[in-house]
């Protein structure tokens, strides 16, 4: 939908650029891209020397972050698998970006059953269900409100959209766009939050920090605390302050890398109160080229750890380590099947340790009773022709 399906626009999106500029990642014999079928399977498990690793559920709609709930229930953002009104893309015959209301948040059960808690939010992807933006966020409160944040911003909706999209669908979708949104047990939700204009907005006065790209918006992760929202946005490279009336701020801007832009795609709260933030970095970057930020409000970000590349969650476990999900291991273009890996991060270290590795474009995380949570396959929808789904793995260390 967005003619900013650049470095990230949702993590979706990161990986339809990838495969773009490859071009013999996802062939037809399982490297490539195009047979309608989206992504094919990587063979064998991933590696995991002294952990263990469980599918905990499968079939999820292109999965995202990850969030615990009141019982111990876990929550999955699910970017959903677009829909069946599509505009062209400018390039090459059949590129298009086809828009519905697929994306929401599931709740999964003990039993790895798992259903929706918050539907019919707005989703774009190919054709095929695959690389979706929608809800990407996801954050809960002990009383059992959730709050989730959909990705970009209603100006990503380019004005000649009512050519090929219906007068509703373009009314619903820049009325979601870049909202933080609050839904409670019942399933009952309100936007409270325009995070993606107020960013965009705020990029548009700031285009000297990045400016072949600002301005732009892409709220892309959410922290929940109560009375305050903090809500990280992958394109306008800052952490917002969301407060409970609504009103928003910019809490820290992250410098950019050697090559395009931070992109920062996760945050959480440390054992010692400050937040930490780290990213995936635009492509261009080598391996290695991501950082983790520690944000003290007031304070400008210092660079706590180095040496990670292509981070798409975060957060401490329940050991107190800080843990990142690293969406390839491999430069943004070099990015494939197998190559994804959930690490340890050392304070003050410059190359994290593996934990996981040969993962599949994981994604979000979460941790509860010494384990780790992890969604895998994050750019795959749920039906998906045979090939792989979105799954969440549990990863005991």
């Amino acid at each position: 939908m967005s003619g900013s399906r650049r470095a990230l626009a949702g993590t979706a999106a990161v990986a339809c650029a990838v495969l773009a500029g490859s071009g013999s990642a996802w062939a037809g014999n399982g490297n490539g891209h195009g047979n309608g079928h989206g992504p094919k399977k990587h063979q064998g498990p991933p590696r995991a020397p002294g952990a263990t690793v469980t599918q905990l559920v499968s079939g999820l709609d292109n999965p995202r972050d990850l969030a615990f709930g009141p019982a111990g229930r876990l929550f999955v953002a699910e970017a959903g698998h677009g829909g069946s009104e599509c505009i062209p893309g400018g390039g090459p015959p059949g590129e298009e970006t086809c828009v519905g209301f697929t994306s929401g948040v599931s709740k999964i059960e003990s039993s790895g059953a798992h259903h929706r808690v918050l539907t019919g939010l707005t989703s774009s992807a190919e054709p095929d269900g695959t690389f979706a933006i929608g809800v990407d966020g996801v954050s809960l409160l002990g009383n059992g409100d959730m709050f989730a944040v959909e990705g970009e911003s209603s100006h990503a909706v380019p004005p000649e959209a009512s050519k090929f999209l219906s007068a509703d669908t373009v009314d619903k979708a820049r009325a979601q766009l870049g909202r933080l949104i609050k839904t409670n047990p019942s399933g009952n939700w309100r936007a409270v939050a325009d995070v993606g204009d107020f960013d965009f907005q705020w990029t548009e006065e700031h285009k000297e920090l990045v400016p072949e790209q600002f301005p732009d918006a892409n709220p892309y992760n959410v922290l929940t605390e109560p009375g305050t929202n903090w809500v990280i946005d992958a394109a306008s490279n800052t952490l917002d302050q969301v407060r409970s009336n609504g009103s928003i701020g910019v809490v820290a801007f992250f410098p950019n890398p050697p090559v395009s832009d931070a992109v920062p795609t996760c945050v959480d709260r440390g054992p010692d109160g400050a937040f930490y933030v780290s990213e995936l970095t635009g492509t261009g970057n080598a391996a290695g080229a991501a950082v983790v930020w520690r944000v003290v409000p007031g304070q400008a970000p210092t660079e706590w750890a180095s040496g990670l590349t292509s981070v798409t969650g975060c957060g401490f476990g329940t050991d107190g380590q800080f843990y990142a999900v690293e969406f390839s291991t491999k430069p943004l273009l070099e990015a494939a099947p197998g190559t994804g890996a959930v690490v340890r991060v050392p304070p003050h270290s410059t190359s994290p340790t593996p934990v996981v590795e040969e993962l599949s474009f994981p994604n979000g995380f979460a941790a509860a009773g010494g384990a780790l949570y992890v969604s895998n396959w994050s750019i795959a929808p749920a039906s998906n022709g045979g090939g792989p789904t979105g799954e969440v793995l549990r990863i005991v260390p």
